[in-house]
């Protein structure tokens, strides 16, 4: 019977572990191709044209607007790094990877901005359906956190 018992906290722990490694893996991902593509391409032509006529065009400017945007993407990317550098996957504090959920909601929000002020509707449920999905991660992980860790059945036989 032990040895069930610890079967399945071993599995629970893996499951724990894995799901952590993919939500860091899925932000490293986005922010990574995201602003890099932004770094190796500049400010599109189109960029003026979308975002000319908005306050953006004047405060704080369409390339300071560009590459602010790009910073964040890329301080999101850093921060995500820096939690997979850190192992934090295996920790019950991953302090990173909550610091990167917490500052891409504040990306979507930048981008969510954009789209509204351009009037591209099309494209706001998505930007909603990423928050969204970064609140269900950031929900799960500050849960992980601040459950017990895995010492008694999770299974009970009674």
């Amino acid at each position: 019977m032990q040895t069930t018992d610890a079967t399945q906290q071993l599995i629970l722990r893996l499951c724990d572990r894995t799901a952590l490694l993919a939500i860091n893996l899925l932000y490293l991902i986005i922010w990574g191709c995201a602003g890099f593509d932004k770094l190796r391409t500049g400010v599109p032509s189109w960029f003026g044209d979308k975002f000319g006529k908005t306050f953006l065009a004047q405060i704080p400017g369409l390339t300071a607007t560009f590459w602010l945007l790009t910073a964040s993407e890329l301080l999101a990317f850093a921060l995500s790094l820096v939690a997979l550098c850190r192992l934090e996957f295996f920790s019950r504090k991953p302090l990173f990877l909550i610091l990167t959920l917490a500052w891409s909601l504040i990306v979507f929000t930048q981008l969510n901005l954009g789209l509204w002020l351009t009037s591209d509707f099309n494209a706001t449920p998505q930007m909603f359906a990423f928050f969204a999905g970064t609140l269900v991660a950031l929900s799960y992980i500050r849960s992980f956190t601040l459950r017990p860790s895995v010492d008694r059945n999770p299974f009970p036989t009674t």
